[in-house]
């Protein structure tokens, strides 16, 4: 199923007048064309499923890379949200103008998915994706909601001055979301040359500060600290589908922020986890204080993870290990594991072997070791303390 639309000069003449005065008229099928998503692991059985099955649609706006079209598969997020039930749609746009933000391609695909019967979309984009897609919603204003990912429209690599705008103009166009109500997440990452590299930690929290003001219900992400979520394409990585993809879902479905911080206890219902009762209390007098809830983030695959540690008794103990769903056949998983008490450390052995070391800062550095594959990178994790 496509959503096309049949008389190309009346789109073109749509596109035009859903935008701005000046805006470039585009013709769809020759500058630009919507596709049902095609992904990058493996394809959701029966996807699309239709307006009348599915949870409602994303559409996929990805970046400019200048001399290229888009990327035709989407990102693993994308894929996430089709697995939960939504239809995906990717957006491509020639390479005549894919500099163009296309803020009007965008509306334009707006009214003819509601056309189709879609209740519910979702804007998705990355760099100047991402930044036409807040055009699009604070311009249209009858959206579900929007995720824009590094979102830039200006600058080039932080090499002018111009990089400053992509957090600016932004600000402009959030006081358009006032009384609109779109849900309104967005991440930015670390290393962003767009605009983190230079002020990091400025463009995540003023989103989140203003947009409350305004009362626009937000998920702001704000360049996590994770190895894989780095950089201007850190929202398209695996790591971030798996680590963010649960939250997001919660987010857009009840409206409601989630903590979704490695420490809060409730994380782990997002992510399908259901630990078992926590017995609070220490090892030998003392000694290291391990018993407790703990979670975190491995390095390697971006998959939340939960650690329930009972009080030790005869140098070992057994704990609940859990890892959280993810993305591309990531399930939720719970085994028991036998830990001998080394030192600081909680040791397991086997062809898998796991240890966990008390670090000062009062977190476990976890480490997970393929003994039958003895060179392969090591994987990590840095568990905390669950409140």
């Amino acid at each position: 199923m496509r959503l096309r639309i049949l008389v190309l000069p009346v789109l073109a003449v749509i596109a035009a007048s859903a935008a701005p005065a000046g805006a470039q008229m585009f013709i769809e099928g020759t500058h630009y064309w919507f596709e049902p998503a095609e992904f990058p692991g493996t394809a959701p059985k029966n996807h699309p499923l239709g307006p009348d099955k599915a949870r409602g649609l994303v559409i996929w706006n990805g970046g400019y890379d200048p001399g290229r079209n888009p990327l035709v598969k989407t990102i693993p997020l994308v894929q996430y949200f089709a697995e939960a039930g939504w239809d995906a749609y990717n957006l491509q746009r020639s390479t005549a103008v894919m500099g163009d933000h296309t803020p009007g391609v965008i509306i334009t695909a707006i009214e003819r998915a509601r056309e189709k019967g879609y209740r519910r979309i979702i804007l998705m984009g990355q760099s100047r994706g991402a930044y036409a897609s807040i055009q699009a919603g604070a311009w249209h204003g009858n959206v579900h909601g929007i995720l824009p990912l590094a979102p830039a429209g200006f600058g080039d690599y932080g090499k002018s001055g111009q990089w400053r705008e992509n957090h600016f103009a932004v600000r402009q166009l959030w006081e358009s979301y006032k009384g609109s109500q779109i849900r309104v997440a967005a991440g930015f990452f670390t290393g962003d040359d767009w605009y983190e590299t230079k002020e990091p930690h400025v463009r995540g929290p003023y989103a989140k500060k203003r947009l409350t003001e305004l009362g626009i219900p937000n998920f702001i992400i704000d360049q996590p600290a994770h190895p894989g979520m780095q950089g201007h394409t850190g929202g398209t990585s695996w790591q971030f589908a798996r680590r963010y993809g649960p939250c997001l879902e919660h987010f857009f479905e009840t409206g409601e922020s989630p903590g979704c911080a490695d420490d809060d206890a409730a994380t782990a219902q997002l992510f399908g986890i259901k630990p078992p009762a926590v017995v609070d209390g220490d090892m030998a007098a003392g000694g290291p204080q391990y018993a407790g809830l703990w979670q975190g983030t491995w390095h390697n695959s971006g998959r939340f993870t939960a650690l329930v540690i009972p009080p030790p008794s005869g140098g070992k103990v057994t704990g609940t290990y859990m890892l959280g769903k993810g993305v591309n056949g990531d399930r939720a998983e719970h085994s028991a594991m036998t830990f001998i008490v080394s030192g600081d450390s909680l040791m397991r052995d086997g062809k898998i072997q796991f240890r966990f070391a008390l670090q000062p800062d009062g977190s476990l550095r976890g480490e997970r070791i393929d003994t039958a594959k003895p060179d392969a990178p090591q994987n990590l994790v840095t568990l905390k303390r669950a409140r």
